[in-house]
């Protein structure tokens, strides 16, 4: 890696930590020069503009989290066990980010917000559900889940747990979140086994 790939790497490192505590919103280029120690107009050399800068943090964002939830997760065996991985990635993934799944506090921030930024959540967030469906069609093919399933209601269900697990653990610091997450996990596979 070259010595600017090195620097880049490093900004986007802690333009996440900072998305992730304060929102997406709240990355701008003078606020993570402050955080880097870099000046502004270095930081602007590479970026261009706060939107540039939000998309690059989101897309790097999503590198992170395909190398570290889905990648692990289809390394397992096709069905409900590789299913229960994905689950734990996740969990774990929202664990290492102070506060959070940027792309949960992203979506808040930005819902409602038409452009660039909105238009690169939305595509990872589409690719993240469609994620979902392949998992729960490659688990109906391992003959472990109902052939009848509804692969989108499927989706809407996992992804409605994980962002109630993110709920419980991050703002209300609920010390039984875990439990109640597999718990719930429980629920829903014998629902579509």
């Amino acid at each position: 890696m070259t010595k600017g790939a090195d620097t880049k790497k490093s900004i986007l490192e802690a333009g996440l930590e900072m998305a992730s505590r304060l929102g997406l919103e709240s990355v701008t280029i003078g606020e993570l020069a402050k955080a880097t120690g870099m000046s502004k107009s270095g930081l602007f050399a590479h970026f261009k503009s706060k939107e540039n800068l939000q998309i690059e943090i989101l897309h790097f964002a999503g590198e992170l989290f395909s190398k570290g939830v889905i990648v692990p997760a289809l390394r397992t065996k096709a069905g409900v066990d590789r299913i229960r991985q994905l689950v734990d990635n996740w969990v774990q993934w929202t664990g290492r980010l102070t506060g959070g799944c940027i792309f949960v506090t992203a979506s808040t921030d930005f819902s409602n917000r038409p452009g660039k930024v909105r238009d690169a959540l939305l595509a990872q967030q589409e690719e993240w559900l469609g994620s979902l469906k392949r998992f729960c069609q490659s688990a109906m093919r391992a003959g472990e889940l109902r052939r009848d399933i509804d692969c989108d209601q499927f989706a809407f269900d996992l992804y409605s747990l994980l962002l109630g697990f993110h709920l419980y653990h991050k703002l209300l610091q609920n010390k039984e979140t875990r439990n109640h997450q597999e718990t719930a996990l429980n629920r829903l596979l014998e629902d579509y086994i």
